[in-house]
């Protein structure tokens, strides 16, 4: 998922606009458990009751965007958002090419003990994916070609190899590695979540952090980094965390991330974008 062209270049005020509204109105519609969107009228109360100043300007390009948002939340996210046994599937199908081509990527399996040990089906799937999209590029020398499970921090060098740029977090993924990356991506998959708690909502603020961090860099140094944010599982974001979806709509629209991939879009997009990251050097 790309941002919407129309508000990619919208300044300070209108993001906070954006979370004002969708704070105080709210983000969903209790009665139909769907993202909502806000007329006119009910911006123009809130503003006037709460004394904060705007333009009908402001009032029409808001009004626009919820209307993109919203739609893009429940008429396509929604359907792309898989669950474990989805995941689980879809995995199982790539493990034999992995299998019978002799992958080098590794298929991580997550932290926890007992029934709910198991592979970090979301990962393995990117993983996967990232390497048949090398194996098949221009680029391809036999090795793995990105890094796919980072220890480090990301660094950036000038062409003087001065350091000017350094995460605060380690990445899931890096294109081809992290010291001047291409590309980095960060994976957030909650299958196995039983509830929406402060760990998947700091995960929403880490990637800010994140963007403006990379924003920097791009903007003193000239070098830039194509950051990607890929997510999963339906019960965490849908039935338990729409609000927390309508922000990471609104970061990627931002400027914050340049791609969103959500659920079952990892098959289609993914290979893609990647492609054109890696022909691009």
């Amino acid at each position: 998922m790309q941002a919407f062209s129309e508000f990619t270049k919208q300044d300070p005020s209108f993001w906070s606009l954006v979370k004002y509204v969708s704070e105080n109105i709210g983000y969903t519609d209790r009665k139909t458990k769907t993202i909502r969107t806000y007329s006119d009228q009910e911006m123009q109360k809130l503003f006037i009751e709460r004394d904060i100043s705007t333009s009908q300007d402001q009032i029409s390009r808001l009004q626009a965007y919820f209307y993109k948002r919203t739609d893009i939340l429940n008429n396509t996210v929604k359907n792309q958002l898989m669950d474990a046994e989805a995941a689980k599937a879809e995995y199982e199908k790539l493990l034999k090419l992995h299998q019978d081509n002799h992958f080098l990527c590794k298929l991580p399996k997550n932290k926890q003990s007992g029934s709910m040990a198991k592979i970090n089906y979301f990962t393995a799937i990117i993983n996967i994916l990232a390497e048949q999209t090398i194996r098949s590029s221009s680029k391809y020398n036999g090795t793995l070609g990105f890094n796919d499970d980072p220890r480090g921090l990301a660094y950036v060098l000038d062409d003087s190899n001065a350091l000017v740029g350094a995460a605060s977090r380690r990445f899931d993924g890096a294109y081809p590695d992290i010291v001047n990356p291409k590309a980095v991506w960060e994976i957030k998959e909650y299958y196995y979540t039983t509830t929406f708690g402060s760990r998947v909502a700091d995960g929403v603020y880490e990637t800010q952090l994140d963007g403006y961090e990379f924003r920097d860099i791009k903007s003193y140094y000239g070098k830039k980094i194509f950051h990607i944010f890929f997510t999963d599982a339906y019960k965490t974001w849908w039935e338990d965390g729409k609000s927390y979806l309508c922000r990471i709509i609104d970061f990627l629209n931002a400027g914050l991330v340049d791609e969103v991939i959500i659920g079952r879009e990892v098959f289609t997009r993914w290979p893609e974008l990647f492609r054109e990251i890696i022909e691009s050097e």
